[in-house]
């Protein structure tokens, strides 16, 4: 990884298909006058019991929380502190608060409930 970023994931995550997850930007962006370079490479943590849906993107510099669900086709741009909640859209943003998930189907659920 980049610039010593480092992605941490929790336990009892459930990843769905085409999940990418971004410490850097793959290029380097600079001021123009000074070289300062204005985008280095930041780190990515997902707490435990995070379910993240189908066709995500996280970026650098972004924290999950603990329980969470992020929404099909959401890009996650910032850190989220609140645990519980379903996290969606492109930039996401918490849509429900409240909430856990189980990989059981809803008739398991029920049924083991």
């Amino acid at each position: 990884f980049e610039d010593n970023s480092t992605v941490e994931i929790g336990e009892d995550c459930l990843f769905a298909a085409n999940i990418n997850i971004n410490c850097s930007d793959n290029h380097t962006i600079y001021d123009k006058d000074s070289k300062e370079i204005l985008n280095w490479g930041k780190s990515v943590k997902i707490g435990n019991h995070v379910w993240i849906s189908r066709d995500v993107t996280i970026c650098k510099n972004t924290e999950i929380p603990d329980n969470c669900v992020i929404g099909a086709g959401s890009v996650v741009t910032k850190s989220f502190k609140e645990p519980n909640c379903i996290i969606a859209g492109a930039p996401a943003r918490v849509v429900k608060q409240n909430i856990n998930w189980s990989e059981l189907r809803p008739n398991q659920y029920i049924k083991q409930n």
